[in-house]
């Protein structure tokens, strides 16, 4: 198999593998890669026989340990290989050829959010020596009773509210610098994310207001009428809060509701455990030692059953 950078004449090629691969449409597919797919520099490409058969994608962000920029980081996205040749190593030795290649551009690491929840991928990229890093806890609101819930209310909106997506992109860009080592996708990869969330049924954003006050933003589901948070970014004002406060206020207020919404026994069930979300193949000395430094995964992504 022949290894190289992904030209312009490549993009049908690149389109319809992804489409195999993961069922999106071609709009979207094709707004990824005109966003996203930049020609000769990064997406490392299989080809066999004239063919391309795998392909992977690298994006570039910043990365941010506790509020500093420590570098550039580069997201491995999309990665595929044409369904009749697969199991035979091609993918395996994309991902070699990609992590040296960006060793030697400087960026300081590489991250992947691998997608299923049975394992098996993230034992397939470990043996590229990547590592779990952040995991998904749920969290049990403590102190209901006590809790003052005057003045907050759950406010659903459209991603594409400019104001809406101004306040939401700056207060993830907030959140994420705190994280003790995070990357800060860019405004419009962060929209298209976002977006093809919100394009599956039962899925909704709103913002939990607090006087009218921006308090979290929130991405949450229904499932058998179970409401699940998926991702909840708190809005920094003057002093930091506190992860677990604003997450169990948010699951007090909706659990207030009552006959607002339907529950299933009215309570949060324990912690989900060791819930793995991310990998990251640190490429870069720094980033090493913040890794070694860490007690516990950064929990980047909260997921909490309501």
């Amino acid at each position: 198999m022949e290894i190289k950078l992904a030209g312009l004449s490549d993009k049908q090629e690149l389109l319809e593998i992804w489409r195999e691969a993961f069922g999106d449409s071609d709009g979207y597919i094709a707004g990824f890669l005109d966003g996203y797919f930049m020609p000769e520099y990064n997406a490392p490409v299989g080809v066999i026989g004239g063919q391309i058969v795998s392909v992977l994608y690298m994006l570039e962000f910043g990365l941010y340990a506790g509020m500093k920029a420590i570098g550039r980081c580069a997201y491995l996205f999309a990665a595929a290989t044409r369904r009749e040749h697969r199991g035979r190593g091609y993918m395996g030795r994309l991902i070699e050829y990609a992590a040296e290649l960006y060793k030697n551009r400087g960026v300081a690491a590489i991250f992947l959010f691998p997608q299923g929840g049975d394992g098996k991928l993230f034992d397939y990229y470990a043996k590229f020596g990547f590592a779990p890093i952040y995991q998904a806890g749920k969290l049990q609101p403590a102190g209901r009773a006590a809790r003052d819930l005057t003045g907050l209310r759950l406010v659903n909106h459209e991603i594409d509210n400019v104001e809406i997506f101004d306040g939401l992109y700056q207060a993830y860009a907030d959140f994420t610098a705190r994280q003790s080592l995070s990357p800060l996708k860019d405004r419009l990869f962060y929209y298209k994310c976002a977006s093809s969330y919100l394009e599956e049924p039962g899925r909704y954003f709103g913002v939990l207001e607090n006087n009218v006050e921006e308090f979290c933003y929130v991405f949450y589901k229904k499932f058998e009428n179970n409401y699940y948070i998926d991702d909840i970014i708190i809005v920094e004002r003057g002093e930091p809060r506190v992860f677990s406060d604003t997450a169990g206020l948010l699951a007090d207020y909706i659990l207030s509701l009552g006959d607002g919404i339907k529950l299933e026994g009215n309570v949060l069930p324990e912690s989900f455990g060791d819930s793995k979300l991310a990998m990251i193949l640190s490429l870069d000395k720094r980033v090493d030692a913040i890794i070694a430094g860490l007690e516990t995964p950064v929990y980047l992504n909260m997921f909490m059953n309501i």
